[in-house]
């Protein structure tokens, strides 16, 4: 990627930098704050489900760390609340060739401290989402990206094979002032290399607490109504719940499905429902020889690892009720999943349905495969991160069980949990991934494209599942223009990893959030709760 580089500009980065220190103390608006106050403030606070666990928008892409991201760094194609592509700093885009995309660029954009938007900016940005070593990389989106040139008022990509999906890609790719490309993630996380496009500026970053935020001065866009916003941390639905109750809150997501009935009746507040594209599966370590956490009965070491065997994956599948799991543990308020998306979104196959329930034949598959006894596992999962996940996670121990497997649970938080799991410490591990592209290949070449980090492939593949028919099929869907054809192509690598069982799907979530009446709110399908949606006056 060859451009440019930017000039420092250092007096202006000097001059926002006393700006931004000479800004009033934030923190302590973490505690109470009367209606009346924020109201003559402007002030939104919203509860936040889950801790993001850095503010630097290349080190760790996750859904935490994604939506906060947002509220400063823009990127050059937005997505929606329905996952479709929107002009963002790009304001519109077009192919060439299967190989080179043009891009205009959005004029007059500075970044929050007043400094120009260039074109280096972006390219820096994407080598660097590129080359970032991360857990949970973003190479997944930048893989294809073979160089940046410019033109005056356009940005030119070349990919090295053809990638129909790039504009899409791009909405996750977050854009960081060239000059900081270098900085480490710690200077993010104090605000120093925090600098960025979008509508909002960081005052204050307590990990696993808060995150402050007040408007940028310089955005190019619509000035949001909000003089501050204040995104606190609380990962205990019903510690959320209560601070909602009381005023602490403004608006809170993943509202616990054991209180909706007593939400509908609070005269102050409402119920926001949408449908959301997360899945939620268990992954599964089909690589190593033996596995860590499964043994024999006695807790002894088995020779191999049962989870190679296609038929100890389908019992496991079979052991799984998932209707009871969306009735009693996600109390209707999720879908029993067979693949990424429900079928008859882009790229599902019409083939695969739910597992069915069926604990004796659970049962005869394990000891067809050598294990009449079943075996001794641990399945570790988040629990506060998924909704009601540390429930799930001993609702599928329960099923287990049944078919003669000795199920523990393990659970931990989400800040602890994300980079394990990452690692792929685990042998049957909760997850889950939003599907905000709207069609599935995005989670089949994170989730299941066999792990190569330089390729890009299978970054959120915890479970190192490989399967060289499924990702030949992949390959071809990927460099597929033809919408109908690429769906069609992705149905079938669908069936393919489905039948294989290379996870264990369980449900898709229905989002549940609740707000303070007067305020104007709808959820997204990639889950991210954004300051910039919420409106006074409804």
């Amino acid at each position: 990627m060859t451009l440019s580089r930017l000039s420092r500009r250092d007096a202006l980065a000097a001059g926002f930098r006393a700006f931004a220190t000479g800004l009033g103390a934030f923190a302590g608006l973490v505690g109470r704050t009367d209606f009346a106050r924020s109201q003559e403030r402007k002030l939104l606070r919203i509860g936040m489900s889950a801790p993001n666990t850095t503010m630097d928008p290349h080190l760790q892409s996750n859904a935490p760390n994604n939506a906060v991201a947002t509220h400063i760094f823009d990127t050059l194609v937005n997505n929606d609340e329905k996952s479709q592509s929107r002009p963002g700093l790009a304001t519109a885009w077009r192919t060439i060739d299967d190989t080179h995309w043009e891009f205009d660029l959005r004029p007059g954009v500075k970044f929050s401290d007043g400094v120009a938007l260039t074109p280096e900016d972006i390219a820096a940005s994407i080598r660097r989402a590129n080359d970032l070593p991360s857990t949970a990389s973003f190479r997944t989106y930048t893989r294809a990206i073979k160089s940046v040139t410019s033109a005056p008022g356009k940005l030119l990509i070349e990919t090295a094979t053809p990638e129909p999906l790039l504009p899409n890609s791009l909405s996750r790719i977050r854009i960081i002032a060239a000059r900081n490309k270098d900085l480490p993630s710690s200077d993010y996380n104090s605000g120093k290399a925090a600098i960025g496009t979008g509508p909002y500026i960081l005052r204050t970053y307590t990990p696993g607490s808060a995150v402050a935020l007040a408007p940028n001065p310089h955005y190019w866009g619509k000035a949001p109504p909000w003089s501050e916003v204040l995104l606190r941390i609380i990962t205990n639905g019903g510690a959320r719940l209560a601070a909602l109750l009381s005023g602490d809150l403004d608006l809170v997501e993943q509202v616990p499905y054991d209180s909706v009935e007593r939400l509908k009746k609070e005269p102050k507040l409402q119920l926001i429902r949408g449908v959301s594209s997360r899945f939620v599966y268990l992954a599964m370590d089909t690589e190593r020889a033996a596995t860590p956490f499964i043994t024999d009965r006695e807790g002894k070491p088995l020779p191999t690892n049962p989870l190679h065997d296609l038929r100890v994956r389908q019992a496991l599948s079979m052991a799984l009720n998932r209707q009871a799991i969306v009735e009693r543990v996600m109390e209707g308020n999720a879908l029993a999943a067979a693949q990424f998306l429900p079928t008859g979104g882009a790229g599902t196959s019409p083939r695969l349905k739910p597992t069915p329930f069926d604990a004796a034949k659970a049962g005869a598959l394990l000891a067809e495969a050598g294990y009449p006894k079943g075996f001794r596992l641990t399945i570790h999962g988040p629990n506060d991160r998924i909704v009601n996940d540390a429930k799930i996670v001993q609702a599928v121990a329960q099923m287990f069980t049944r078919i003669g497997i000795d199920a523990k649970v393990e659970v931990m938080p989400w800040s602890v949990y994300a980079t394990r799991s990452s690692n792929g410490e685990f042998s049957v591990a909760l997850n889950s991934w939003g599907v905000n592209t709207g069609e599935t290949s995005n989670p089949m070449v994170a989730l299941l494209a066999t792990y190569d980090v330089k390729a890009g492939m299978g970054a959120g593949n915890s479970g190192r599942y490989s399967n060289p028919t499924l990702d030949a099929k992949l390959k071809d869907a990927l460099t597929t223009f033809d919408e109908a054809k690429r769906n069609a192509l992705l149905a079938e690598a669908s069936d393919i990893a489905f039948n294989d069982v290379a996870l264990l799907p369980l449900h898709q979530e229905v989002l549940v959030a609740a707000a303070r009446k007067g305020l104007s709110y709808a959820t997204r399908a990639d889950q991210y709760t954004l300051a910039m949606d919420v409106q006074p006056g409804a």
